[in-house]
């Protein structure tokens, strides 16, 4: 006998520690296929997009940055139970139909590594590759690729245009790129200008498509209220 982990209801055996109703809770809303935010009906482009186009092509999110997804964010993040990527990243994946051959987590300064003693955003991206190469998608994730060569304050609470000078010269691509199609992954994605600095280093590197793979994708009113990029 199991039970859901969120609402703590006895469930019939599954592959998720949620049950069906507390995955129904999860929103599903119109969004902009390019930067991943709500619209009242789902378009390739947003008129936003049309002005000021993100870095990156699409974005493939679960949901927003909301119950019961929030909690289970932050216990990833910040409460080392990193375990929790499986179950996430799983669900992830089935909101992603056509994946990249490469996966880029959003690295950590080595200092936040040592502190934190693991980086979320490679253990979903592990969980990608595992489950798209089970569907038969030819997918690698690279931890080594991307590298935080400057140590930032941490974004949440930032300004938007802070959040931007807090990250620039952050970033380094340390390999050759041969895969022309790359998806950077991470756990939330809010103003977007960790990825943003990201996509322009890759895009130096010759890559030509760039999504992002990420859980939530916070709303203009709650970015103040995130807890990444």
């Amino acid at each position: 006998m199991s039970h859901c982990d969120y609402c703590s209801l006895v469930m019939p055996p599954s592959d998720t520690i949620w049950c069906q109703p507390c995955l129904d809770l999860i929103l599903k809303v119109p969004r902009c296929k390019k930067c991943g935010l709500q619209t009242e009906h789902e378009t390739d482009v947003c008129g936003d997009c049309l002005i000021h186009p993100p870095k990156w092509d699409r974005l493939f999110c679960i949901s927003d940055y909301s119950e019961p997804l929030r909690e289970y964010v932050g216990k990833l993040k910040y409460a080392q139970q990193f375990w929790l990527a499986q179950d996430l990243g799983v669900l992830l994946s089935n909101y992603i139909p056509d994946p990249a051959p490469l996966i880029l987590p959003v690295p950590l300064h080595w200092k936040r590594f040592w502190w934190r003693s693991y980086n979320q955003s490679d253990h979903l991206g592990w969980t990608l590759e595992r489950e798209f190469n089970h569907r038969k998608h030819a997918v690698r994730c690279e931890t080594k690729i991307l590298k935080r060569i400057k140590a930032t304050r941490p974004q949440q609470g930032l300004s938007r245009s802070f959040r931007q000078s807090n990250l620039v010269g952050a970033f380094k691509v340390m390999k050759p790129i041969t895969d022309k199609h790359v998806a950077i992954v991470d756990d939330v994605v809010t103003t977007g200008a960790t990825i943003n600095l990201l996509c322009i280093e890759l895009r130096k590197a010759g890559v030509e498509r760039i999504d992002i793979y990420a859980i939530c994708r916070t709303g203009k009113s709650k970015e103040q209220d995130a807890t990444s990029c």
